[in-house]
C-alpha cells in the first residue's frame, strides 16, 4: 500500500470508532477529513522519515494529525465569510451539507484534535514539544492564519502594500509555511538536520501555491474539483500580479530551489518526484 492509501485507511478507521454522541457533529467532523485529497502533508513527512528508518505507528499518528489540521483549514477557508465555496474535491463543502455553525465547530474540532493526536504519539517529550512548536507557529498567527487574514484584507483592498510584496507574503504564510513545518517534523522524527528540509518545504510550498493560482484560471472545474473563486473574490494571485507565463516561470524556479536544497541528502528521489508532481498536477 502507498502512504496515501495507509493514511486514508487509518483516518477512516479512526472516524469509524468515534462515538461523539452528537451524530450530526460526528458526521461533520469526519466529512472533510475523509473527503479524499492528496495527503501531501503526511506524504512529505513520511517520505522524509523513510530516508533514515522505517515509518512507525507513532509516525502515522502524527501524520493523521497533520491531515486533521489541513482539513480544518479547508473547512474554514470555504465558509461564506471567507471564500464562500460550494464545492471541494467535487463534493459539496462542509457548510453546504451541515450548515455554517456545525462546519465552524467541525473545523475547530479538527484543529484542536490534531494536537491531541500528535501528543498521544509515544515518542520523547522533547520531540513532541518541538513538533507542536513548529506546527503551531507555522499554522497559527505567525503562518497560515496570518496569511489568510492578509488574503481576506487584500481582497477588500484594505492593505496599503505593494502587490508583489503582498502576494509573496500571503502565499508564503497561507500555504508554504504549513508544508515547511511538515518537512521539519519529518526531520525531527528521524533525527536529521532540519535545515535542508525546511528550505525544501518552503520553496515547494510557494511553487505549490503558484500552480494553484494558475489552475484556478486554466483548469476545468470538474478536474479541479472545487469552485474557481479567485476572480470572483478579487483574490491577489501570482497570475494577477505577474501574468501566467511569469508565474509558471516562478513556479519552476522555486521547484528548482526546493530540489537544490536536497542536493546533499542521500536517497531523496521520492521527494524530487513529489516536487515534480506539484508543478505538473492538474488539480
Amino acid at each position: 500500500m502507498s502512504y496515501k492509501q495507509i493514511i486514508d485507511s487509518k483516518l477512516s478507521q479512526y472516524c469509524s470508532k468515534q462515538r461523539l454522541y452528537i451524530e450530526s457533529f460526528n458526521e461533520a467532523f469526519c466529512y472533510s477529513l475523509l473527503n479524499g485529497g492528496k495527503r501531501l502533508r503526511a506524504l512529505l513527512m513520511l517520505t522524509i522519515i523513510e530516508l533514515k528508518r522505517q515509518v512507525s505507528e507513532d509516525d502515522y499518528k502524527i501524520a493523521m494529525g497533520l491531515e486533521m489540521l489541513h482539513a480544518y483549514s479547508l473547512i474554514h477557508d470555504d465558509l461564506p465569510a471567507m471564500d464562500n465555496a460550494l464545492l471541494r474535491r467535487n463534493l459539496p463543502t462542509n457548510h453546504i451539507v451541515f450548515g455554517e455553525d456545525l462546519a465552524i465547530l467541525a473545523g475547530d474540532g479538527l484543529n484542536t484534535n490534531a494536537f491531541y493526536m500528535i501528543s498521544s504519539a509515544k515518542i520523547s517529550p522533547e520531540k513532541i514539544v518541538k513538533i507542536i512548536k513548529t506546527l503551531s507557529e507555522k499554522t497559527g498567527i505567525y503562518g497560515m492564519v496570518l496569511g489568510q487574514a492578509a488574503d481576506i484584507l487584500s481582497s477588500k483592498n484594505k492593505l496599503n502594500k505593494p502587490q508583489k510584496w503582498l502576494v509573496n507574503f500571503i502565499h508564503k504564510n497561507k500555504t508554504a509555511r504549513f508544508l515547511q513545518s511538515c518537512c521539519e517534523i519529518g526531520a525531527i522524527l528521524s533525527d536529521q538536520d532540519e535545515r535542508p528540509f525546511s528550505k525544501f518545504g518552503l520553496y515547494l510550498g510557494m511553487s505549490y501555491q503558484i500552480i494553484d493560482d494558475y489552475l484556478d484560471i486554466v483548469s476545468d472545474k470538474k478536474v479541479l474539483g472545487k469552485d474557481k473563486k479567485d476572480i470572483d473574490n478579487n483574490t491577489l494571485t501570482y497570475p494577477k500580479v505577474y501574468g501566467i507565463e511569469k508565474s509558471l516561470d516562478l513556479a519552476n524556479k522555486l521547484k528548482g530551489l526546493a530540489i537544490d536544497a536536497l542536493k546533499n541528502i542521500q536517497g531523496h528521489e521520492k521527494l524530487i518526484e513529489l516536487a515534480e508532481f506539484i508543478v505538473k498536477r492538474a488539480s
